[in-house]
């Protein structure tokens, strides 16, 4: 992989884990809450201790407040399935491709 693809991979995978991390996780980071009374809620918030973790907070209707983090496994793995896939088109694609080396031999012949 060329330098300018491995950078735009990298930096599309660093972006989505600040994303997944700050702004909204790709999967449920509040999975649990069907396990809790009717009417409960759920709501999720960035975690700095440790960092890219969601700490997601659960409330019952009689306003008992139980907390359970949330470390986003699944969507890196998403972000790097995104991340090869666009490092990869900009491989195939980009302006810095090659021609085959038979296109080299035609012009030498």
């Amino acid at each position: 992989m060329s330098r300018g693809a491995l950078r735009a991979a990298v930096a599309v995978f660093l972006l989505g884990m600040l994303v997944v991390w700050l702004i909204r996780p790709i999967g449920n980071p509040c999975p649990d809450v069907g396990k809790l009374p009717s009417g409960s809620t759920s709501s999720s918030s960035p975690s700095f201790s440790p960092p890219l973790t969601r700490m997601c907070t659960y409330t019952t209707p009689d306003a008992t407040k139980a907390h359970r983090r949330y470390v986003p496994i699944l969507d890196a793995l998403v972000l790097a399935l995104i991340a090869g896939l666009v490092g990869g088109a900009i491989e195939l694609l980009g302006p810095g491709r090659r021609p085959p080396r038979e296109a080299y031999a035609e012009r030498r012949g």
